[in-house]
This record gives C-alpha cells, sequence and structure tokens, in this order.
C-alpha cells in the first residue's frame, strides 16, 4: 500500500478545523518521513503564493513524493467555490484551482482534487443554475488540467458537509454528465460512511474509476478509532485491481502527534 498523510502548507490557517498535520514543511515532511509514510498529500489554502522550489527541495531532501494537492481549505478558508452567485467569487474559485494543477505540475504531483470548492445548492436558490455553474467549473478546471497532464479528481462529500455530489454513484453520474478525461473519481471513506447505502457495492460501482483515496474513520478521526471495517474495504479496492495511493485526511485529534503516529501504526498492521 502507498501510503500519504495530509500536510499542510504555510498558507493554511492553524485550526482544528483542518485535517491536516500542521507544522513548518520541514518538521511535517520530517515526521512522515520518520513514521514511515510514503508520500505527502498537501492541503492548500492560496495555491497562486505557495513556493514550489521549497516543496520540492524538501520532497527530495526526505524521498517523500507529493501524490496530490488538495484544495478543501480554498472554500473552507477562502470561501471560494465553482456556484457561487458571485462572478469575481466564481472567477477566482477557477483561477485559484489552475493555480493548484500549475503547483502540481511543478512539484511532480499528478492530481489535485475538487471536493467542497464545486460549491452546492443554496436554501433559496436557483438549483439548476448552482449545479450548472459548479459542473461548468468542473469542466474549465478539468480542461486546462489535461493541458499539463494532471488529473481532476472529484470527491463525493457527504451531505453533513455538502449539498452536492454526496454520494459515490452520484460522483460517477456528474463525472458523465461533464464528459472531461482529465476529470476523474477520487474516495473518502468518511464520506462514503455516511452517504453510500453500501461502500463495498460502491467501491465495486467505481472500478476503473478511482485515481485517490481518502482513509478516514467513520467520526472523521485517524483511522481505527471507531466503526468502519478497513480490512474489508481495503481489500474490496485490492480485488478491483486498486493500486493506488492511499491518503490519511483526518482531523488532528486528540492531537496532531498522536493521529499521525495511530494511522500508520493501525492501516499497516492490516494484512491485504
Amino acid at each position: 500500500m502507498k501510503l500519504g498523510y495530509q500536510i499542510a502548507t504555510p498558507d493554511v490557517n492553524l485550526s482544528w478545523g483542518v485535517t491536516a498535520y500542521q507544522a513548518d514543511l520541514d518538521t511535517s515532511f520530517k515526521t512522515l518521513k520518520t513514521l514511515g509514510y510514503d508520500g505527502a498529500e498537501l492541503m492548500v489554502a492560496r495555491p497562486s503564493d505557495i513556493d514550489a522550489d521549497e516543496l520540492i527541495y524538501l520532497a527530495r531532501k526526505y524521498s517523500l513524493p507529493i501524490p496530490m494537492i488538495c484544495t478543501g481549505e480554498l472554500f473552507g478558508q477562502e470561501r471560494l467555490s465553482f456556484s457561487d452567485a458571485s462572478d469575481d467569487v466564481r472567477n477566482k474559485a477557477i483561477s485559484e484551482a489552475k493555480a493548484a494543477i500549475r503547483l502540481a505540475e511543478k512539484v511532480g504531483a499528478p492530481f489535485i482534487n475538487i471536493g467542497r470548492l464545486r460549491g452546492g445548492l443554496t436554501l433559496n436558490g436557483d438549483h439548476e443554475e448552482e449545479k450548472k455553474r459548479s459542473l461548468d467549473g468542473l469542466k474549465q478546471v478539468a480542461a486546462f488540467g489535461e493541458t499539463l497532464g494532471i488529473y481532476v479528481l472529484l470527491e463525493p462529500v457527504n451531505s453533513i458537509a455538502s449539498t452536492f455530489i454526496n454520494s459515490t454513484q452520484e460522483g460517477l453520474a456528474a463525472l458523465r454528465t461533464v464528459g472531461e478525461p482529465y476529470l476523474q473519481l477520487m474516495l473518502d471513506t468518511n464520506h462514503m460512511y455516511l452517504d453510500d447505502k453500501d461502500m463495498l457495492a460502491s467501491v465495486d460501482d467505481a472500478k476503473g474509476a478511482v485515481r485517490f483515496v481518502h482513509l478516514v474513520d467513520s467520526n472523521r478521526l485517524y483511522p481505527g478509532n471507531c466503526k468502519l471495517d478497513f480490512p474489508a474495504f481495503l481489500k474490496k479496492m485490492s480485488e478491483t485491481g486498486y493500486s493506488g495511493w492511499y491518503s490519511v485526511e483526518v482531523f488532528q485529534r486528540p492531537d496532531q502527534d498522536t493521529a499521525i503516529r495511530k494511522s500508520i501504526e493501525y492501516l499497516r498492521s492490516i494484512d491485504i
């Protein structure tokens, strides 16, 4: 299993609500290497401001590739989304997503993801128009990704945190609607646990479309502390032929050093 852990870049504000290890970048890379992780997924907020050279240097120094750029805090911190009614906000969201793609190309990451950044449906809004804006943003960003050879991975997000594209099946339907070859799917075990009727059946449904997987327990904390059956999930993923990256994306509780250590201890103990 190629196993990464999400770390935050310096543009991400220190917060309990961030699903990434937060320290200076050298410390973050060193911690992952010391514990035995294979890669460092990046959580970014303002990708256009990030120093790619430092990331390239640290990835080489610690022999830790960067498998994906996660864009969650473009929404969470910066309040950007593809579905926003404001042209300025929407254009900024697309511009920063493209900046994430350029950053990915520079640091050798094959993927960026789009989760909450795609936006959602407002209570009294025009839902069809909001969906159209969201899918159009995905189309634009995926088409740009193709020009640099970077895949854009659509992440279904559970219905507690998002109002659009919650289940694996809804994610697959969105891929068909958008129809861009560089728009593919990623899975997140917490979102699947909350919104998919049958996680293992969803893995079968998504066979061949999955490019990346977030591992997180049913309570959004480190794997192995709650209800999710990781051995069964990982076995099913293997049976579908998936051999790509897994990365831990969790709230850093009870503290981040415990979360990062317990995650790898548990996941490396699973025989698949």
